[in-house]
């Protein structure tokens, strides 16, 4: 192949007919990946040029390209669209829908995400492979460069060339993956769904602690693993990814998750596309050891702080301790807590947590914050006083029912959660859970009925009825 004439070629117009190449957007080993905008209608796509020269190699290619028809009609919101295929001066290429050019890689590279972020991406790349598994595609090249991100969606790419599986498994006819990211069975070519469901664990994990579970030697070489033992995870690391991250690390496949949507369970989240991401976090407690300035009230943490399950409340004295500047800043329980919060509060608008601020401690529960207004000094005498308590016990009024509606709206998330949404067990399993679900429904809705009953026959009894 005469890699120079191609280059000296690839820009001129309509040498992709119908398209104008404009720059590269990035690449690998297997090929590079270019900008490219659709000269009839002006719209941006990606075209990505495979490197091949081993005429093997080729020839296990254009195999594959000849299956674009098979999922190029995938049209799933985690995934990057495969549009049409070709091959111009003997160089295949694909034509994908334009994903933006922040990827996952990129935004680790940038620094650390927080929880929220770095679960609701691997959530939705993992939805992207559960669309691809159902259509019996394995991707084996699963990392954060493959994950782009556009605005709070993130969409998994790079699946032009996945194999399809026949049989239920396989043998690669050619490599693929990237060292640090594939599964142990694939040193030996031997390979199946379950190696995305390892490299989506190592994804899972470096995405929460900022670097890949296990390391290679020198120059990124394979990971050569010879114990199951599970990686070190951080005190810090988020008990609800916990499970999902050290069954999908497996050394051995039958040991991991049997589907993505098993390992989507594990997180507790819906495998469906578009379905609510929700993640219940540990609750945080606010401790007296930070002193306000003289004379000044401590500032009241912003509300929308708590979004996703956060709770503040008064622990005294003894919650500054753990922190305290003689137990190594910043590596206690409050100090990582404190961070998380000035994480979230930047991202739903509120005010992050100053040094002047309380301390903050982890514990475990997860409860919906109540909010009760503190009555201000007033003027204007007897009438002033009257017309400001009146307003104070309104606001305590309508406090209290949005927190009454605030806990039965997130009692029945967690159940829905627990009872319907749960992929464990089976379809079996999941009967049950619907049928306990339905039955306990009716019975609250039953229950919620003869009060209401009982309620207008007490009513009537009394007379105030006629």
């Amino acid at each position: 192949m005469d890699w120079e004439a191609f280059y000296n070629s690839f820009r001129q117009p309509d040498f992709v007919p119908g398209y104008e190449i404009e720059h590269r957007l990035g690449g690998g080993a297997f090929g590079d990946v270019y900008k490219a905008r659709k000269t009839s209608i002006g719209k941006a796509y990606a075209i990505k040029f495979l490197k091949v020269d081993d005429d093997d190699q080729r020839a296990a290619v254009e195999r594959e390209l000849d299956l674009v028809s098979s999922f190029a009609s995938i049209d799933h919101p985690n995934l990057v669209t495969i549009e049409d295929q070709g091959a111009v001066m003997g160089v295949p290429y694909l034509v994908m829908g334009y994903a933006g050019e922040e990827t996952l890689a990129r935004r680790l590279k940038e620094g650390r995400l927080t929880m929220p972020e770095a679960l609701r991406y691997v959530t939705q790349a993992a939805r992207g492979l559960v669309a691809l598994h159902e259509r019996r595609i394995v991707h084996f090249d699963l990392k954060p460069s493959n994950i782009f991100i556009r605005g709070d969606n993130a969409r998994l790419g790079d699946y032009g060339l996945s194999k399809l599986l026949e049989g239920g498994r396989m043998t690669l006819t050619f490599g693929r993956g990237t060292p640090l990211y594939m599964a142990p069975e694939m040193l030996v070519q031997r390979a199946d769904h379950r190696a995305d469901i390892y490299s989506l664990g190592v994804i899972l994990y470096e995405s929460l602690v900022g670097e890949v579970p296990f390391h290679g030697g020198e120059g990124g070489t394979f990971v050569v693993r010879r114990s199951d033992g599970p990686p070190e995870f951080p005190d810090d690391f988020p008990p609800v990814a916990l499970e999902a991250a050290r069954a999908c690390l497996r050394l051995d496949p039958d040991d991991r998750p049997e589907s993505v949507r098993e390992a989507l369970g594990m997180l507790g989240q819906s495998a469906l596309a578009g379905d609510e991401i929700t993640f219940e976090f540990p609750r945080l407690t606010v401790g007296a050891g930070s002193a306000s300035p003289a004379g000044a009230a401590p500032d009241p943490l912003t509300p929308s702080l708590f979004d996703g399950g956060y709770e503040v409340e008064d622990r005294g004295e003894d919650a500054a301790a753990s922190d305290a500047p003689g137990s190594g800043e910043g590596r206690g329980p409050a100090s990582r807590a404190r961070a998380l919060v000035a994480e979230l509060a930047a991202e739903s608008g509120g005010r992050p947590l100053t040094e002047e601020q309380p301390r903050l401690e982890e514990t475990s529960a997860v409860a919906v914050p109540v909010v009760i207004p503190v009555p201000p000094r007033v003027t204007g005498g007897l009438a002033g006083t009257l017309a400001e308590t009146n307003r104070v016990a309104f606001d305590v009024f309508v406090g209290s029912v949005v927190a009454v509606m605030g806990g039965v709206l997130a009692g029945y998330r967690t159940i829905s959660d627990h009872l319907v949404r749960s992929q464990r067990g089976g379809w079996i399993g999941r009967s049950f859970r619907f049928a306990l679900f339905l039955l306990l429904m009716a019975t609250i809705g039953f229950g919620a009925t003869l009060l209401g009953l009982l309620g207008i026959n007490a009513v009537e009894q009394l007379g105030w009825g006629s």
